[in-house]
Order: structure tokens, then C-alpha cells, then sequence
């Protein structure tokens, strides 16, 4: 609820004072009192607005009553029942064997002497450890020829047979590895450092991982056309963008991403050029699920979905402000909806539904509610996106929040509190190509390190 607060340019009178008013100057003071009276709002946090966890000055005071989207579950806390537990199985061909020898030479029952008695194996128990100084450097000498041509004496050199850059360079393993652990692994160029010459004995510079990842993302660019392409004719495409920090000035990560693709790019803009940048024929064939930013008004796509998530927390902040029953209503209305989106329903039962939601919403934007208030507010961006807000109930493959989107781009955060910021935008947009390399790896069931590899050595992936 909103409360009042008095302007301090206005006196405030004493009881007695008061008792001295006529009812003509009585009335003059509460009108005054009303012109000098300030409603204020609650504080926006992560529960009613966008407004990331991490970047709430402080807790609130008091504890207030849990406003989470996620509904109370009636499992048990911990593993449920016909879950299949995984645990650490022994071997039935080890490396290494080890036999302890048998120290006892008296029975432990009757004390009778055992020493001449043959032992039998009687218990096997197994350790799993890795051999680690055993990885070491590889040194691959290529060796080119050349001919003489006994006519002119020319020397036939072929220029072209080599790959590799002139005395010596970094091969593909070790350009993987600084990229898994820059890009997956969150780890600052110092650190990577630090981890080669204590690990393997190599020395390499800040500088050398620098140009070892742009080298990285340069090896990257025909995966990264073929997720693309692939995202251009998908049925279903979340889109997301958050700030991040490059030479202290505010760049922006974009994602687009499905359940089985993921493109990270990173840009100076948060505008709608991004997006037709990237994808120049816009979405045709795709639901487009977003969070309503101005960047996305004009979409060029088959239909939107708007993040039922992000304007549930609004509706947080508008019940917090107004406490109205419309609100109220609105965000139940939202929840039902998603509930039945999880029942088996045919095509046509999906477009019934949808049109008595929609129905049920259209009669609720109707209803009366105070000008310029939060619920004013609300009820202009719902009768704004109301096209978008019950699309996902037409497929089960389109989900009713962007939260895939979000996960998608929170790794960007959490590189930027490990290095603080990106020195240069090419070094923001080779984690950008690296991280999809290894977001969509993810996503298909790949190894993210061996996939790395096989890009380096120009193998085809995806």
C-alpha cells in the first residue's frame, strides 16, 4: 500500500491549536493538509519488477510475505520417489592393481597359526584419482620440402602446404582448453595463467590468452552461421538482452536461443537494429517470446509472446501500490492459464481455450479503476500486449515465460563479476561467439570441451 507523507514546508498544529479552529478554518486546513500530502510507493525489488536480485541496495526491513511465481509444490523436500540415484561405480578393469600383503599369522578366534595357509581374495576396494602430471606438452614439428628444377634452377616451394602460423603457435587442445576455461569456467585471463604453468609447465602471458580466444572465435564463425540459420526458420525463439560493461562504458549481450540452439551477440546498442542486424529476414516462421521491451515493437514475426514472469512481478508492484481486486484478479487469471497450458489438449480444445481466456481478460481490462495509479498503468500495457499474452496456450511448445532467454544471458553477469568488465568490444563479442559454441553443445547432450576441440581443428559440429 502507499503512504503518506507531509511535505516539510507544511506545519503541522498542535491539538490544542486545533481546538481553536472554527469549522470554516478547519476545513481549510484538511484541504491543505491533502494538497501537502505525498503518496509514496514502495520500493521496486526483484519480487515486484525486473530489477535483478543482486542489484538490491539492502533487504527490506521487515520480512514481507512471500511473493514468488513459483507455486508451492506438495513433494517432499529432497529425491522423490522412482528417482534413479547415481553414484561413483568400480571398475571391473583398473590401471593399476595393488595386493595387501596379509599381515596376521594367528587365527583373531583360537589363536591357531595361519602363515602356511594360502590366502584367497576376500575384498576389493577401489580409489579414482587422475594423473594429473601425466598431461604434458606435445610439440608437432610439420616439415614442408622443396624441388629444384633442373632446367632453371629455380627452387618449387610450396607456400600453401602449411596451416600454422611461421616458428611455432599453439595447437588446437590448448586453445580449447583457455577458451573452456575463460568462457564455461568464468576464470580471468590471470588465473588461466596461473592454472597452465602449475598444471602443465606452460608459460603463456595475459596478452597470449587474449589472442588466443579471438583466434578461438575466429575458428567459431561456420558453427556460428549454421545456429543461425537454424534459429531463423525455428518454430520457437526467446530473445533477451542485459547490460554489460566494456572500457567502462555500457555495451549490451543480446540472446537468441531455443530449446536445442543458443546465440549470444554482443553490441553497443540495445535498439532494434540488433535484432535486424543478425537476422535480417526477422522471424517468419517463429513465436517470438519476450518481455515487452520498446526494442521488440517491431518484430517482424508469425506471433509474439509476451514473458508472463516479468508481468507478473509488475502485477506484484501494482497490488503492493493499490491493493485492488482487479490486480489481483488479473494475476490469477495469469496462473490459471499457465496451470492449464500443462494439460493434454488437442489443437482445437487449445484454441477454445485460448478464446475464453482471452474473453475472461478483455471483461476484466473493462472494469473501473483510479486514473493514474499503478493499476492505470498496468492496464494500459495489458490493453497494449493483450494480442501476446495467451499465445503460448495455442502450442505446448511455446512456453509462457522467457525464462530459457534469462538463463541464457545471466552468464554474461556472472563473467563481469569475475573480470569486472571486457576491455575492448572484440573481446566482448569473442566470449559472446564462444559461449554459444558452448550453450548450444550444452543443449544437444555434447561434451562443451570436446566440442570446443573439434571446432579448433575445423570439424564440422552442428
Amino acid at each position: 500500500m502507499k503512504k503518506n507523507r507531509i511535505k516539510y514546508q507544511f506545519s503541522l498544529k498542535t491539538k490544542e491549536e486545533l481546538d481553536q479552529l472554527t469549522h470554516k478554518e478547519l476545513l481549510k486546513y484538511v484541504k491543505d493538509l491533502q494538497d501537502n500530502s505525498i503518496q509514496e510507493k514502495p520500493p521496486k525489488n526483484s519480487n515486484n519488477s525486473s530489477i535483478s536480485p543482486s542489484s538490491e541496495i539492502a533487504p527490506p526491513a521487515k520480512k514481507k510475505k512471500n511473493q514468488s511465481l513459483r507455486e508451492e509444490s506438495d513433494k517432499n523436500v529432497g529425491g522423490q520417489i522412482g528417482r534413479k540415484g547415481v553414484t561413483l561405480k568400480r571398475s571391473d578393469t583398473p590401471d593399476k592393481t595393488i595386493k595387501l600383503a596379509f599381515t596376521l599369522t594367528a587365527c583373531q578366534k583360537c589363536g591357531v597359526d595361519i602363515s602356511s595357509v594360502v590366502a584367497k581374495l576376500k575384498e576389493r576396494r577401489q580409489s579414482l584419482d587422475i594423473e594429473l602430471f601425466s598431461i604434458k606438452e606435445s610439440i608437432t614439428e610439420y616439415q614442408s620440402f622443396s624441388k629444384k628444377c633442373s632446367a632453371c634452377g629455380y627452387e618449387n616451394h610450396n607456400t600453401n602446404a602449411f596451416n600454422l602460423a611461421p616458428n611455432i603457435s599453439y595447437g588446437a587442445t590448448l586453445i580449447a582448453m583457455v577458451s573452456y576455461l575463460s568462457v564455461s569456467q568464468f576464470m580471468s585471463n590471470k588465473r588461466v595463467v596461473a592454472l597452465l604453468k602449475n598444471f602443465f609447465n606452460i608459460k603463456m602471458s595475459e596478452g597470449s590468452i587474449t589472442s588466443l580466444l579471438a583466434k578461438a572465435a575466429k575458428y567459431s564463425e561456420v558453427e556460428l552461421v549454421k545456429i543461425k540459420a537454424i534459429l531463423e526458420k525455428a518454430s520457437v525463439i526467446g530473445i533477451d538482452e542485459t547490460g554489460c560493461k566494456v572500457d567502462g562504458v555500457k555495451h549490451w549481450h543480446w540472446t537468441f536461443q531455443n530449446e536445442h540452439n543458443t546465440l549470444i551477440v554482443a553490441d553497443k546498442s540495445r535498439g532494434t537494429k540488433v535484432i535486424t542486424n543478425t537476422f535480417e529476414n526477422g522471424f517468419k516462421n517463429a513465436c517470438v517470446v519476450h518481455d515487452n521491451y520498446s526494442s521488440y515493437s517491431s518484430l517482424e514475426a508469425f506471433s509474439e509472446q509476451l514473458c508472463l514472469a516479468h508481468k507478473m512481478r509488475d502485477l506484484n508492484y501494482a497490488i503492493e501500490c493499490d491493493d485492488t481486486k482487479l490486480m489481483k484478479g488479473i494475476k490469477t487469471l495469469l496462473k490459471e492459464a499457465i496451470k492449464d497450458d500443462k494439460e493434454k489438449l488437442t489443437s482445437q480444445q487449445r484454441v477454445t481455450l485460448k478464446q475464453e481466456y482471452d474473453n475472461s481478460l478483455e471483461s476484466l481490462l473493462t472494469m473501473p479503476y483510479l486514473e493514474k495509479s499503478e493499476t492505470h498503468k498496468q492496464i494500459k500495457s495489458l490493453k497494449k500486449a493483450k494480442e501476446k499474452i495467451f499465445t503460448f496456450l495455442l502450442n505446448e511448445n511455446i512456453p509462457p515465460d522467457n525464462n530459457g532467454s534469462e538463463r541464457a544471458i545471466r552468464n554474461v553477469k556472472v563473467k563481469q563479476k569475475v573480470s569486472g568488465q571486457f576491455k575492448s568490444l572484440a573481446g566482448a563479442q569473442n566470449y559472446a561467439a564462444l559461449r554459444s559454441i558452448i550453450d548450444t553443445s550444452r543443449k544437444r547432450g555434447l561434451n562443451e570441451f570436446e566440442a570446443l576441440v573439434s571446432v579448433m581443428k575445423g570439424n564440422p559440429l552442428f
